[in-house]
C-alpha cells in the first residue's frame, strides 16, 4: 500500500526524477553525491511481471567506475562476473576479442537486474538528499523557472525534471517530445542455462540463420544468460520450451557443453526508439526514455549511463539551476549526435548480420576472417566492446 501523499511536504528541489527503475535510482544517487536534493518518483519494481528480473547487464568499465564512485559496487561485486574474452562466430569464421590484448582488465562485467536494483535501492534508503515518493505523477506543469508535478492532489516543484521512466515514458509524452520506432521483426528471448563445462568468464555470440544468439557468463561458473534475437514468429510455443536446451546446445556447437534450462523463458519485441529531442523546457530524458537500441552489442544500459555522466558534469557547472536553458542546450549538443551514431551503427550491423543471401553471407565471413587476422581492427572492436565512450 502506498503511503498517503500528506506524508510529503510541499518542497522545491533542484531535481525531480521520474522512474522507479535502475536509471531513476542511479540518477537520484548521482545527484545526492553532488549534494543536490532530489525527489524520486515511481513505485518500487518488486511487483513487475514483465520478466525484468531475468535481465542481465553487461556493464562497461565506465559504468563499473560510476558504481564504485557511488559506493554501490561492494554490494554487487560478489555476484558479478568479469568478461575477459568474447568469441564471435559467423559460419566457419571466428573472431576472439580479449581484454588483455588492449591492456584492460576486463571487457565488461555481468550483473543481474535484480541485484543491481536491490543494491541501488539499499544505498538510497538512508540517503538524506533524496526524498522517495513511491507513486507515479499524474500531472506536470511547465513554468519558465520550474516544473510542477502533481501526485494525488499534492504538488512538488523542481528546477529540472529527469525522465528516466523507460521506453513508454510518461515524462516524454507530457513534454510533447515526438518519437518513433523501427521494428526489427525479432524478439529477444532471455533464459538462464546451467552449462556442462565452466564458462571461464567467456562471452560468446553467434550470427546464425538470420538470428543473433549470445551466451553471457554469470557469477556461477556454470551458469550463462542467453539473449537470443530471433525472427521466429512464435518464440515461446510449448514445443520450443520443451526443446530449447537441446536447440541452443546444437546451435552453439556445444561450446559450453550440454545446456540445461534453469527457470523459464521471457520474450520481448525488439525495436529501436528514436526521439526528436532529448530535452524540453526544464525537462531532460535519459536512458530508454530517450533511446533504445538492438541488444546485439550490449549498449542499452551503458548508453543511458553515458547520458547520466554527461548530466552529472553539467550539474557541477550549473549547480544553482540545473534545469537552465544553457545546461539543457549543452546536454542536447553533447549527447544527441553520439546517440544517433550509436543507434544507426547498430541498426546497420543488425541488418548486415541477419541477411540470408549466400553471397552476402560469404562476404560477412571473409570480413570476419580479415578482422581476426588484423590486430588494429581487433583492438578497435575491443574498445567498442568495452563501451560506447
Amino acid at each position: 500500500m502506498s503511503p498517503p501523499t500528506e506524508a510529503y511536504p510541499t518542497v522545491t528541489s533542484p531535481l525531480a526524477i521520474v522512474g522507479g527503475g535502475v536509471m531513476g535510482a542511479l540518477s537520484a544517487l548521482t545527484a545526492a553525491q553532488l549534494g543536490l536534493k532530489a525527489l524520486w518518483f515511481g513505485p518500487a519494481e518488486a511487483d513487475r511481471t514483465d520478466g525484468s528480473d531475468a535481465r542481465n547487464y553487461a556493464l562497461s568499465p565506465a559504468t563499473v567506475g560510476l558504481l564504485k564512485r557511488l559506493g554501490v559496487w561492494p554490494a554487487l561485486e560478489a555476484n558479478s562476473c568479469a568478461v575477459t574474452r568474447m568469441e564471435v562466430f559467423s559460419g566457419a569464421s571466428r573472431v576472439d576479442l580479449t581484454a588483455s590484448d588492449s591492456g584492460a582488465e576486463f571487457l565488461s562485467t555481468m550483473v543481474t537486474h535484480r541485484n543491481l536494483l536491490d543494491a541501488l535501492e539499499q544505498a538510497l534508503k538512508f540517503c538524506a538528499p533524496v526524498t522517495r515518493v513511491p507513486l507515479r505523477p499524474t500531472g506536470l506543469e511547465i513554468f519558465p523557472d520550474h516544473v510542477r508535478l502533481s501526485v494525488e492532489g499534492k504538488t512538488f516543484d523542481a528546477q529540472l525534471v529527469i525522465g528516466a521512466d523507460g521506453a513508454r515514458s510518461w515524462v516524454r509524452g507530457q513534454a510533447g517530445i515526438l518519437w518513433g520506432q523501427r521494428d526489427y521483426n525479432q524478439q529477444a528471448i532471455v533464459a538462464a542455462f546451467h552449462t556442462e563445462f565452466p564458462h571461464g568468464g567467456v562471452a560468446a555470440q553467434w550470427f546464425d540463420r538470420g538470428d543473433i544468439l549470445a551466451l553471457l557468463p554469470l557469477a556461477d561458473p556454470q551458469q550463462v544468460s542467453m539473449v537470443w534475437s530471433s525472427s521466429r514468429p512464435d518464440p515461446l510455443t510449448p514445443d520450443l520450451n520443451v526443446t530449447i536446451a537441446d536447440q541452443i546446445t546444437d546451435r552453439t556447437a556445444m561450446r559450453f557443453g550440454r545446456l540445461r534450462l534453469e527457470g523459464g523463458l521471457t520474450a520481448a519485441p525488439l525495436r529501436m526508439l528514436l526521439t526528436d529531442e532529448l530535452t524540453a523546457t526544464r525537462i531532460a530524458l535519459l536512458g530508454d526514455a530517450a533511446h533504445t537500441v538492438h541488444p546485439l552489442a550490449g549498449y542499452g544500459l551503458n548508453l543511458g549511463i553515458q547520458d547520466l555522466l554527461c548530466l552529472e558534469a553539467l550539474w557541477k557547472e550549473h549547480r544553482s539551476d540545473p534545469g537552465s536553458g544553457a545546461a539543457l542546450n549543452l546536454y542536447r549538443r553533447k549527447r544527441q549526435r553520439h546517440i544517433k551514431t550509436v543507434q544507426w551503427s547498430l541498426d546497420f550491423l543488425q541488418r548486415w548480420v541477419v541477411q540470408s543471401h549466400p553471397t552476402l553471407q560469404r562476404f560477412s565471413q571473409v570480413g570476419m576472417r580479415f578482422v581476426a587476422n588484423t590486430g588494429l581492427l581487433r583492438q578497435l572492436l575491443i574498445r567498442q566492446a568495452m563501451g560506447p565512450y
